[in-house]
């Protein structure tokens, strides 16, 4: 099986990238940045996919196409028509490929309109789109369209707040929480949730990155999932408030109630002081702003509401693992700490 990847650099695309190779897929991904330590049978292709004359450089011969592309303005502003033309440009290459056998988007909890305010949860795939446009809708009507006549199925796949380890991959909140306590901890502050408390509060469901590569496996070669929309989360529910107190110890720290800020204010004049953590601590040299986009970061927190969803189809089209989102979490921290990108406790 030879599988494409739309968009390998990301936390999704080195995940998926890694459990493909386990399952004896091939795989080739566009991305931006060398894989670090990629699998025998992986391969890495930089193309502009705005480009459409760069995107004919497409393989020619793929069953699986995994796209995770997003295209970003200034400010982590997602644009909706760039992210339609790319896929279309894709599309149009690869649509009618003989060894084509499906193709999946990865979407999210914005399905629900759920960064407009509160939404009817937990959400489910059967819940009327909110009335807002979103490129989400767009590509998923493009993908059916031209799935139609073609022997090709299709899948989608929503996961909300991916969580892992990757570097070179600044939108990844768990990364980010981890940069800003090993910061506040350099300056001798307690740590406080830098959101509103109502943030603090807010039940949560978070997707491990692993299991949702998993489940993205699944999705493309399971009959039972074919032309079908998939909530994925890690089947608990939790709040930043429940876990801080651990998060904390694990830096060593006091935890203190939140302190609602900026991070896109506050956070960069502290590069330097991350510049001298890197030098003291001899980790791997990344630069703050390569590690962590403090405009993803705000928006993440400024989610002060329920953010969570139902597994129920999920579960009843065959998938059925599960995540301990705590447990995910200190995981992910220790992880950061053993690849040198974080300093020890």
């Amino acid at each position: 099986m030879k599988a494409l990847v739309i968009g390998g650099s990301g936390l999704v695309g080195g995940h998926l990238v890694r459990a493909l190779a386990a399952a004896g897929w091939e795989t080739t991904a566009t991305q931006r940045t060398p894989p670090r330590a990629p699998p025998a049978t992986h391969r890495a292709i930089a193309l502009d996919l705005l480009d459409p004359a760069s995107v004919q450089a497409l393989p020619g011969q793929v069953a699986g196409v995994f796209f995770l592309a997003r295209t970003l303005q200034k400010g982590y502003r997602i644009e909706r028509e760039s992210n339609v033309r790319v896929l279309e440009a894709v599309l149009d290459v690869l649509q009618d490929l003989p060894s084509l056998r499906h193709v999946q988007l990865v979407h999210g909890l914005k399905w629900y309109g759920s960064t407009a305010g509160p939404f009817p949860v937990p959400a489910r795939e059967s819940d009327p789109v909110p009335g807002a446009a979103h490129f989400y809708y767009d590509q998923h009507a493009l993908v059916r369209e031209r799935a139609r006549g073609r022997p090709w199925h299709w899948s989608t796949l929503r996961p909300h707040c991916v969580s892992g380890v990757a570097t070179h991959s600044p939108s990844n909140v768990m990364l980010g929480m981890a940069v800003y306590a090993q910061l506040m901890k350099e300056q001798g502050l307690p740590l406080a949730f830098p959101g509103s408390q109502a943030a603090f509060d807010a039940r949560l469901t978070y997707t491990s990155a692993d299991l949702l590569a998993r489940a993205m496996l699944w999705a493309a070669t399971d009959p039972a999932a074919r032309d079908e929309d998939f909530n994925v989360a890690n089947g608990d529910v939790f709040s930043w408030s429940q876990v801080w107190p651990a998060v904390a110890a694990a830096f060593g720290m006091e935890a203190a109630p939140p302190r609602p800020q900026a991070l896109r204010d506050t956070m960069p004049p502290l590069a330097g002081l991350w510049s001298r953590v890197v030098q003291r601590d001899a980790l791997v040299p990344n630069a703050l702003p390569a590690l962590v986009d403090w405009n993803f970061m705000d928006a993440t927190l400024a989610l002060a509401w329920e953010q969570t969803m139902s597994l129920e189809k999920l579960r009843r089209h065959g998938f059925g693992e599960t995540v301990d989102t705590p447990a995910m979490i200190l995981e992910i921290i220790q992880a950061y700490r053993r690849l040198r990108i974080l300093p020890a406790p």
